[in-house]
């Protein structure tokens, strides 16, 4: 049985919805189709403002019904569990931009360059990526890569 809750965070007197929710791994307004069903409690409002909350014991009730399958009112419920994004299905790596840097390489005398071999050398001068970087130094850096790795 998976723990909902990391054990570092404690569990307050009152919470919001939205907390609520990204313990459940779960959206709002799924949430509130389990709520209208009677899987979970319905949320107290504040006097004041009417903004839903739930107390400490209520969290308890409802994050068990989630982790065992059965909601506070004693009937089975299936969840439906999300998908972790890219695990299952092949993520293509979107290609970079590299007009800026292959004009900057054309007009110091490279021609003829590829951006396949572009690639390849922001990858060996910058392997956490280029974000944050100057363009002039990823221009040098990658000037200098390719004029190494050119034969003669």
């Amino acid at each position: 049985m998976a723990v909902l809750i990391k054990p570092e965070v404690p569990l307050k007197a009152v919470v919001t919805v939205s907390w609520l929710c990204r313990q459940l791994t779960m959206s709002r307004s799924q949430f509130y189709v389990h709520v209208k069903r009677g899987t979970f409690h319905a949320p107290l409002r504040l006097p004041t403002n009417q903004r839903p909350f739930y107390t400490a014991s209520m969290v308890e009730d409802i994050l068990r019904a989630r982790e065992t399958g059965v909601g506070v009112h004693g009937e089975y419920v299936l969840f439906y569990e999300r998908q972790p994004t890219g695990t299952n299905v092949e993520t293509k790596k979107p290609k970079a931009n590299y007009s800026t840097l292959l004009d900057g390489l054309r007009s110091l005398g490279l021609t003829g360059v590829t951006t396949e071999q572009i690639d390849a050398a922001v990858a060996v001068c910058f392997p956490a990526g280029t974000s944050g970087q100057d363009e002039a130094n990823v221009l040098r850096a990658v000037f200098r890569h390719l004029k190494r790795a050119a034969p003669g």
